[in-house]
């Protein structure tokens, strides 16, 4: 038997969780288990450390579906459900409010939250590109710019490098 990782066996539990919990895509705005795939998977490729990766893939599934943070946190620990819910935007906010609150709790949390949202919004801005959504297109740019001149200059990782290269 091949000695893969526990954070590869890690990886691949959470991304099994995520397809059982994810709302069929027919009941969602788009494709979510689709993008949040993607996003953990840069994630995994780009070399990040368990806990940003699987943030990475449940990163959305607070807001889209029936699990909860404590949920979370029981099947991944703590550090995993402290990215996600650092990644949820609170939903009693005026809608006009949420992302840039979203971007500033990233922030505040740490670098590692930050870059779980550099990687969703890169794409989120590639997938508005191949589907021509100009205001997804408009409202990326304006959160990748905003996360970018938010950031501190402490906040150094290549994530933030691909999202201006892709801005």
């Amino acid at each position: 038997m091949l000695d893969f990782p526990q954070s590869d066996r890690d990886f691949e539990q959470a991304l099994r969780y995520l397809s059982k919990k994810m709302p069929d895509a027919n009941n969602l705005p788009k494709p979510t288990l689709l993008h949040s795939t993607r996003v953990g998977i840069y994630l995994h490729n780009h070399g990040y450390n368990s806990s940003i990766c699987i943030a990475g893939l449940l990163h959305d599934l607070v807001e889209d579906s029936d699990v909860s943070l404590d949920d979370i946190e029981q099947n991944f620990g703590k550090e995993v459900a402290f990215l996600v819910d650092a990644n949820t935007k609170n939903e009693e906010l005026p809608e006009e409010k949420r992302y840039e609150e979203l971007l500033k709790k990233c922030i505040e949390i740490g670098e590692d939250a930050s870059i779980v949202k550099a990687a969703d919004i890169i794409d989120n801005l590639i997938t508005y590109r191949k589907i021509n959504s100009e205001e997804g297109i408009a409202n990326m740019i304006s959160f990748g710019k905003t996360l970018l001149e938010l950031k501190p200059e402490s906040f150094t990782d290549k994530a933030f490098q691909e999202l201006a290269d892709v801005l």
